[in-house]
């Protein structure tokens, strides 16, 4: 199944790409939230209400696909709920970690995804 949401905002410290961290909310953010995420909304043909994402599911953001490594409890009742969860790319998963958090496959050759206002990404779980 995949799922399709839009990119409606960019926050001024949403993207840090040195640190390899995206946090995402759902168009419910208050302004200080806005600041630090990105903003997306589901498309109506695939509503987050049926939202399911796993360890080895995907996401593609501008072109590039991304393979969770791990996918905390969190997350599918948070992206429901908020449209909310936390990214990390080129990240090995922590020992304790976060609970709204997806980790994807450490990759150093795979460049980070370059967000961008009107792109979508695309959650597709296998």
């Amino acid at each position: 199944m995949k799922w399709i949401a839009n990119i409606k905002k960019i926050g001024k410290k949403a993207v840090d790409n040195k640190d390899g961290m995206v946090i995402l909310f759902g168009e419910g953010a208050n302004k200080d939230l806005e600041d630090v995420s990105v903003i997306q909304k589901f498309s109506t043909e695939t509503p987050v209400s049926g939202f399911v994402f796993k360890k080895g599911d995907t996401i593609t953001v501008d072109g590039q696909t991304y393979v969770a490594n791990y996918v905390g409890p969190m997350v599918e009742s948070n992206m429901k709920a908020l449209g909310h969860a936390t990214l990390f790319f080129n990240r090995t998963v922590f020992k304790t970690p976060l609970a709204n958090a997806i980790y994807f496959d450490p990759d150093i050759d795979q460049p980070l995804p370059n967000f961008k206002v009107d792109d979508d990404i695309v959650y597709e779980h296998i």
